[in-house]
């Protein structure tokens, strides 16, 4: 990394590079092309896609490129990059946000503005620096579109160590924006995923900024740091609002994991005091509080994530999101405005969402039919005398692991037709498909993840065909254990281990018989890919079964909790190191929310409740001298009481802090004056313009009828 960093900063120095010296940077992302004989056969669409066709679209949409063989000549690379002229051009045409710079719209405020002819448009504004209701400054986190031929507004943007109001970030967003664009809009009109897909090229990446990376690995990258000083806003800078999202997302959690994990440790030492019952009284009060804590936890979340969707310029993103290149529609006039735009039959979208909805719950009947089996398996192993060793049931045992083992199985093949079935839909945006990628995953994995657990807590225990050994409470507890363990063994060794081999086989494979350096671009391209969308996809998916363990099922398993503090600990560090030393850099995206994994949070904490309330009220012991009817009640007053808490705190805690409203206000207002010249209504001119003379006279009579 050391040797980068130098090389890195030497080709800074380098005053040769024109391009460099005029625009603050060079190449930013790199296409890589297969090398084909005479001899071989190519599909119809790489010969449509040749990598002429593909370097003369690159050209028409204004980006300039450098071509190299690859150190075993099998390989053409191709590296790209824009000009100032041409990221501006395009940051114009999409109205992307930028930050502006707090001292020259504070010296624009406090001065007003002028037209050409000396009028003045709108008077000085002197908005107070201090303020009782917010500690920020009425300068501070404010974004304008970017308007590319107005010099009026070109000094308002805040400008980089690049000496450009473009961070690296911002350009890749750009570059991946003119390489998608159709064609009247001045881009490339290339789906460079599709021709991934098809074989036209064989990679397509970011180039590591290593100067840029080895500042936030040293203030990331360490052993002990507690989750909430992480840089987010570094590691936000660098690989977009989305990966900055999910960290910033996981920090919160571990945060308040600590809490939950503490008090549940507190809980097992009850446990154990107790003779190792799971039965404890301190069960019901545990169940309580973790029902409670969900709720504060996502209430809290919603005001984090607001104040950073401020902070970064993400609010109201969604709504000015780009098409997907991937979307098909028909090219006809908006009802709307009359400008053309890609339709798609609502009808035809209907009847895709329908046959994908029915494949669904085929696979669910599928999970629920091999759920069944792995405990049909545990009864007929549990009557051999040979699976009972030193008065130990293995059977159990062998059932928990097989049921912890399918999971993960099913998880991997489900997900590949989830994408499928996603694919087919035909979504126009990105937070589109990703929301509906979320909604199938979730319903499969709901059901995947947790079937067994259900079947244990509250049909075993009315089922004589299947007795529970010993205590229910007993066997889901060793259940939920054996499947949490086996999980988080399984998804750390996967996360870490599978990347780092096929890397390593990579890299051995690209440089057999090679002599001398490597290229960096080339190092580049033999590291694992961190997918655009499955990376943060396949992360949030993981952090929220793990929330169900923890939540779901904590009357029957306390550890849940500081068990996945421990672990989310250790994924940070992980999850950073991966990104930064095993993976290619992703495509930056960006992201207002966390979007349908917040409601699916919602979700979970609504499970919790009921789960947990039966666990007590019918799986435990607690209720064990009570009357069916009894037992229904305390369910129904347990459950309708957290609920009716829960309601409570959610009503009194805002979704958004009042000082993140008062800036957003103030975002609104000001960018009406710098970029609209919007002048405030004068009250003072219009009551001077309105007022009529007083009448003092009073007369005797009324001289004037009607």
């Amino acid at each position: 990394m050391k040797e980068r960093v130098r090389v890195a900063k030497e080709k800074r120095r380098n005053t040769r590079d024109n391009f460099r010296t005029e625009n603050g940077y060079s190449w930013d992302c790199a296409l890589v092309f297969k090398v084909y004989l005479n001899s071989e056969d190519v599909s119809e669409a790489q010969s449509k896609y040749s990598i002429k066709r593909v370097l003369h679209e690159l050209a028409d949409g204004g980006l300039e490129t450098r071509l190299f063989y690859s150190a075993q000549a099998d390989e053409v690379y191709c590296k790209v990059r824009a000009p100032l002229d041409r990221l501006q051009q395009e940051a114009d045409r999409v109205d992307m946000k930028l930050a502006l710079d707090p001292e020259a719209i504070r010296t624009l405020s406090r001065a007003g503005k002028v037209d050409s002819n000396g009028k003045q448009l709108w008077p000085p504004i002197n908005i107070p620096d201090e303020c009782d209701e917010t500690p920020y400054s009425p300068f501070d986190y404010i974004y304008g579109k970017y308007e590319y031929e107005r010099e009026d507004v070109a000094k308002l943007y805040k400008v980089y160590s690049n000496n450009t109001v473009f961070r690296g970030v911002d350009r890749l967003k750009l570059i991946f924006n003119i390489l998608k664009a159709k064609k009247y809009e001045g881009g490339c009109h290339l789906d460079v995923y599709r021709l991934l897909q098809d074989q036209c090229m064989v990679g397509f990446f970011p180039l590591h900024d290593h100067v840029e990376l080895q500042e936030l690995e040293l203030k990331w990258l360490q052993f002990f740091q507690w989750p909430w000083n992480q840089p987010v806003n570094e590691i936000k800078d660098y690989f977009g609002e989305k990966i900055g999202l999910y960290f910033l997302w996981l920090g919160h959690y571990t945060i308040w994991l600590f809490v939950a994990g503490f008090v549940g440790l507190c809980a097992w030492i009850n446990i154990a005091v107790n003779g190792n019952d799971p039965n404890a009284e301190v069960m019901p009060y545990f169940s309580v509080f973790m029902a409670l804590w969900a709720t504060l936890f996502l209430e809290f979340w919603k005001r984090k994530q607001s104040f950073h969707a401020m902070k970064w310029g993400m609010v109201g993103f969604e709504e000015e999101e780009q098409a997907r290149p991937q979307f098909k529609g028909e090219l006809r006039p908006s009802p709307v405005d009359g400008k053309q735009y890609l339709y798609f039959d609502r009808k035809e979208e209907q009847k895709r969402v329908t046959q994908s909805s029915i494949i669904i719950f085929g696979f669910i009947m599928v999970v629920v039919a091999v759920v069944a089996s792995i405990f049909v398996l545990k009864l007929v192993l549990s009557q051999k005398k040979a699976f009972i060793i030193n008065g130990l049931e293995t059977a159990s045992i062998i059932a928990a692991l097989a049921n912890a083992i399918q999971i993960q199985i099913m998880n991997v093949i489900y997900g590949g037709v989830a994408i499928q079935l996603t694919d087919y839909e035909n979504h126009r945006t990105d937070t589109e498909y990703e929301d509906s990628l979320i909604s199938k995953t979730f319903v499969f994995q709901f059901v995947n993840s947790y079937a067994s657990l259900f079947y244990i807590a509250f049909f075993k225990p009315f089922l004589a065909e299947d007795p529970c050994i010993g205590s229910c409470m007993h066997e889901l507890q060793a259940n939920l254990g054996t499947i949490f363990l086996t999980r988080l063994a399984i998804g750390n060794l996967t996360e870490v281990g599978i990347p780092s081999v096929q890397s390593y086989l990579k890299t051995k494979e690209g440089t057999k018989g090679v002599e001398g350096e490597v290229s960096e671009v080339e190092k580049t391209f033999f590291m694992h890919e961190y997918h655009v969308m499955l990376g943060t996809f396949d992360d949030y998916a993981e952090m929220i079964i793990q929330f169900g363990y923890a939540t779901m099922f904590v009357a029957a398993f306390p550890l849940a909790a500081a068990m996945s503090f421990v672990n989310n600990y250790i994924e940070i560090r992980v999850d950073g190191w991966k990104l930064c030393q095993i993976c290619r850099r992703p495509e930056p995206r960006s992201a207002e929310d966390i979007g349908t994994w917040y409601h699916i949070l919602e979700i979970m904490a609504f499970f919790a409740v009921l789960s947990n309330s039966a666990i007590v009220a019918f799986t435990g012991n607690y209720t064990l001298n009570y009357t069916w009817v009894v037992r229904v009640w305390i369910f129904v007053c347990m459950a309708a009481g957290i609920m009716g808490v829960k309601m409570l705190i959610a009503a009194i805690v805002p979704d958004e802090p009042h000082e993140v409203t008062i800036q957003l206000q103030r975002a609104e207002y000001l960018n009406d004056k710098f970029f609209n010249d919007i002048v405030d209504e004068d009250d003072m001119e219009l009551t001077q313009t309105v007022a009529s003379n007083v009448e003092y006279c009073v007369r005797e009579t009324d001289d004037d009828p009607l």
